[in-house]
């Protein structure tokens, strides 16, 4: 009886020592991820302290002509972190210790040099974004458009962040299709600014080439016109992970893993997999995408 009373008495102590711990942990880690954040602006060689803000879960950097209304877009793009955590199931659980590094690139110099220096490897002639997910210091970068159908460097910022967790659900050596990378991205920008001018336009230009007969299979045929295709590409995002598709979103992705002596699997392949036939996806996108909710 005094041996159990002695180990009743004692649990507290011991879980408040883990969580004690556990707190020390994480915030090594943090600090750890914001020298090494603080290190990657540092070598873009542009001189002076960036301006930052620090959200629930990003570390926001850009240069200091954006200090004043830095606080305002780190409050949005953590908006989009909270959007692309719903269909990807990361609610009750965090993707990563720690938080992500954000970085705003206005000038094209500084995208390209800081993909090449961090992430090593040469920038596309087409990226306006880009996103690091493996080890422990992940990270999303706007850049400027290099299209006219691009976002600012900002909304660049935040489709990097719905796409790096969308990534990180499917598991970094995952090859998910360019078309369900770029439209879950502005899919998730759909959803946390329903109202903006831009995606009032880009939902009505679908509905208005979905009229004249666009089908779901040409958006990852590469048939498309490049202006069309960030909408529609969007579109069939939203509808896959928060529209009607939404409950069978995280088994997709897992349907895209390649399997045995398989490099990649075709998105037909992927829809096949969770039992949802080409035609019928066809149909039901078109049918939503006249209305989307």
């Amino acid at each position: 009886m005094r041996l159990t009373t002695h180990v009743l008495l004692a649990l507290p102590l011991l879980l408040a020592a883990s969580a004690a711990a556990s707190a020390d942990d994480a915030a090594d880690k943090l600090a750890a991820q914001k020298k090494t954040a603080e290190e990657n602006w540092d070598g873009l060689g542009g001189g002076g302290a960036p301006a930052h803000a620090e959200t629930t879960h990003l570390l926001v950097y850009a240069p200091k002509s954006y200090e004043k209304r830095l606080k305002e877009i780190g409050a949005s793009l953590e908006k989009s972190y909270e959007q692309a955590r719903k269909p990807l199931g990361y609610e009750k659980e965090e993707p990563w210790p720690g938080k992500i590094a954000v970085y705003l690139l206005p000038e094209r110099e500084d995208f390209v040099r800081f993909v090449r220096r961090v992430e090593k490897r040469h920038a596309e002639a087409e990226d306006a974004g880009s996103h690091w997910i493996e080890g422990d210091f992940p990270h999303a970068v706007g850049g400027p458009p290099r299209a006219k159908t691009d976002p600012s460097a900002e909304v660049q910022a935040a489709e990097q962040v719905a796409t790096a967790l969308l990534v990180k659900k499917a598991g970094a050596k995952v090859p998910l299709p360019a078309w369900l990378l770029n439209g879950f991205g502005r899919a998730t920008g759909y959803r946390v600014r329903p109202t903006d001018k831009a995606v009032v336009e880009e939902r009505r230009k679908t509905a208005a080439l979905v009229k004249k007969g666009q089908k779901a299979a040409d958006i990852w045929g590469k048939t498309l016109e490049a202006d069309d295709a960030p909408a529609l590409e969007a579109s069939l995002a939203d509808f896959l992970a928060y529209g009607p598709g939404q409950s069978k979103f995280v088994a997709l992705l897992e349907a895209f893993k390649p399997e045995e002596n398989q490099q990649k699997k075709t998105t037909k392949q992927a829809l096949d997999g969770i039992s949802l036939p080409v035609d019928r996806l066809n149909t039901r996108w078109r049918e939503w995408a006249a209305n989307p909710k």
